[in-house]
């Protein structure tokens, strides 16, 4: 669910930026878990695309500039899902980015903080 929460507000925006900055202030003020952000930023990665594919759209008056603004689109969209369907298996199989996420925090930082 909070892969597909990540992409709508993302498609919501038309900005990752916008959306991962939300995201990281819900998980800091411990309304959402690190886990939630985890995912809600893998889905922001891939909301994204739609942004891209609106601009791409946007050439339609030329269509040699067209067909290169969406392959290039298309490039960005593929790199972000295959980026979104390699790491969301190893992260819910192993956990890695939430214990790496762990490891990066002092030990001084209490929740919320």
């Amino acid at each position: 669910a909070a892969l597909v929460i990540g992409e709508l507000a993302t498609a919501l925006v038309q900005s990752s930026s916008t959306t991962t900055s939300i995201i990281v202030s819900l998980v800091g003020s411990d309304a959402v878990s690190i886990n939630t952000g985890i995912y809600m930023i893998m889905g922001a990665n891939i909301g994204t695309s739609v942004t891209n594919t609106i601009v791409a759209m946007g050439q339609m008056a030329d269509g040699s500039q067209l067909e290169r603004a969406f392959a290039g689109a298309t490039v960005h969209d593929l790199f972000n899902l295959l980026t979104v369907a390699v790491l969301f298996p190893l992260e819910l199989i192993t956990g890695y980015l939430f214990r790496l996420t762990r490891a990066m925090l002092p030990s001084s930082v209490a929740d919320g903080d």
